[in-house]
């Protein structure tokens, strides 16, 4: 192993160490942030944890419905218990460790669970939107799929999934995708008709795609080495056993 290949193989070693440290110090900050409510009840030194109790009143009920009560009681507890006994240890570190360790976790914790309950409103409608065009897309090149292996089975995945292929449904997949944005905002009872819409406007898509690729394809095969047609010959030769013709062929 020389010494280039040593130095790549060390900087992504960092490199992955760096990403472990960085995802494991904001899921400590997150837990801290969300477990206390305020910087005082962080630094409390009574080392007191909080009781989560829940109290049933299995009076007027029967047996199903007390099962059933003493069951969702059950979990809450076991929910109410991780906490806190996350709570508890936390509580349990000297003080100087959670001033100097725990309260800035629980402030960039703070900071990020913040954000993300203000963004959400906003990232979610995006997010559905998304999900909603990688379905699409997940579909078209399925059909895609199956539709070009039907009609060429000898060729492999790898030859299906091309760039060119790729770029291709890309492109289907956001054009329906954006069709169906623009309907759903311009026409009024678009609602009534989307399904029949989104289905119309998936075959159609799928059809540009794998209709392209099948004459290229075609095309492809048709020009490769062996597949010519044959030429014409000069001459025709006839023979009857005992004398030859030639027979020019003319251009």
């Amino acid at each position: 192993m020389d010494t280039k290949e040593k130095q790549n193989r060390g900087g992504k070693l960092k490199k992955s160490a760096a990403v472990s440290a960085v995802a494991l110090l904001t899921a400590a900050s997150v837990t801290a942030g969300s477990l206390f409510s305020t910087p005082a009840a962080l630094l409390t030194d009574d080392g007191a944890s909080t009781a989560y109790t829940v109290s049933v009143d299995p009076d007027g009920l029967d047996d199903d419905d007390a099962g059933a009560e003493q069951d969702e009681n059950g979990q809450t507890k076991k929910r109410g218990g991780v906490r806190a006994i996350l709570r508890e240890r936390i509580l349990r570190l000297p003080l100087l460790v959670r001033l100097l360790v725990v309260l800035p976790l629980w402030g960039v914790g703070s900071v990020l669970i913040a954000a993300a309950s203000s963004a959400w409103p906003l990232i979610a409608p995006v997010l559905g939107k998304l999900a909603g065009w990688a379905l699409l897309l997940a579909l078209l090149a399925l059909a895609f799929l199956a539709a070009v292996k039907t009609a060429f089975p000898d060729l492999p995945l790898k030859k299906l999934c091309s760039r060119r292929n790729l770029a291709a449904l890309l492109l289907g997949a956001s054009a329906l995708g954006a069709a169906d944005a623009v309907c759903a905002a311009a026409v009024e009872d678009y609602g009534q008709i989307r399904n029949v819409a989104l289905s119309v406007g998936f075959l159609a898509a799928l059809l540009c795609v794998t209709l392209s690729f099948a004459l290229r394809e075609q095309k492809r095969r048709l020009a490769a080495p062996g597949s010519e047609p044959p030429k014409k010959p000069a001459a025709l030769i006839f023979t009857d056993g005992a004398e030859s013709y030639t027979v020019r062929v003319s251009e």
